[in-house]
């Protein structure tokens, strides 16, 4: 069972029109990335995994547009980023799942958690703090995070560095999470990227709290780094604690399970010690809908 538990909403619902092309070259430090992508895209994208999770990350209350990043331009106004994970899995509702975004500010949370539990499906929540820029610790989230693990609802946080001038990094730092997991210890959190560049921080707080995982997401493009985290994770007996994931549209699944069965011939040829292939299957063939509880 391969579960990508890591990918956007396709920005448009059909063909993305020539004008309305995207791409950028900071997220991949250098390379190019197409922002903008279509329903049937991401469709012929998750054609290797065995189910994946989309999601909107919701946009700050103060300000009128989408994020700058991965937005949902090319759908009807009248819905929001939840609408659009839920329009997306209804197009393989056997393979898609559809995650919601709130932000703890937003003065309709409540009514629109109700909405994406009772409406829309929605199986779990994606947060960034650090893109939303709200305290992660603040009493805001604390009220939200409470009605999540009343209802078994696990969340997908950006965790790590952010090419986003206007996002504050702490937000995004593991250990500020440390906090959250003990005052929610049986709220199911997923910690994205390996909190890249602090491998050591995600490690420690993964390893401390049962109900907190770590997923390899938007690594494999800095092999190095990629290498030493991954390392990380098996010299403290901690990839069991690694989901699958792949950032689409940021990087795609398949490369990602590729580049995990090459870490093995990264350390050979960089004479390393190397990451046991049995893990590296164990990560790719995870079942992060039983570790994260969702139906």
């Amino acid at each position: 069972m391969i579960v990508d538990v890591h990918t956007h909403n396709p920005t448009h619902q059909k063909t993305v029109p020539p004008g309305e092309m995207r791409s950028e070259s900071v997220m991949r430090s250098g390379e190019t990335v197409q922002l903008t992508n279509s329903v049937d895209d991401y469709l012929a994208a998750m054609a290797p995994v065995d189910k994946a999770f989309v999601f909107p990350i919701a946009p700050r209350p103060w300000k009128d547009s989408d994020l700058g990043v991965l937005g949902a331009q090319g759908w009807p106004d009248h819905m929001n980023g939840n609408d659009v994970a839920a329009a997306v899995a209804r197009h393989n509702p056997d393979k898609i799942i559809p995650f919601m975004s709130l932000h703890p500010l937003d003065p309709h949370v409540n009514d629109e958690y109700d909405r994406c539990l009772g409406d829309l499906g929605s199986k779990g929540i994606k947060m960034g703090a650090n893109y939303q820029d709200f305290d992660p610790n603040g009493q805001a989230a604390y009220r939200l995070y409470a009605r999540l693990e009343a209802d078994g609802i696990p969340i997908i946080w950006h965790m790590g560095t952010s090419p986003m001038p206007d996002a504050p990094l702490l937000y995004a730092h593991p250990l500020t999470f440390d906090r959250v997991a003990m005052a929610f210890p049986r709220l199911k959190m997923v910690m994205a990227h390996l909190g890249h560049p602090w491998h050591v921080d995600t490690l420690s707080v993964v390893r401390k709290h049962p109900n907190v995982w770590a997923d390899v997401s938007a690594q494999f493009y800095r092999p190095w780094s990629f290498w030493n985290g991954m390392r990380l994770f098996h010299e403290w007996g901690a990839t069991h604690k690694i989901l699958f994931a792949s950032d689409w549209p940021v990087t795609r699944p398949q490369d990602n399970v590729d580049h995990l069965r090459g870490l093995p011939k990264f350390a050979r040829d960089h004479h390393l010690p190397t990451i046991p292939e049995d893990e590296i299957e164990g990560i790719i063939n995870r079942d992060a809908t039983e570790a994260l509880g969702v139906s």
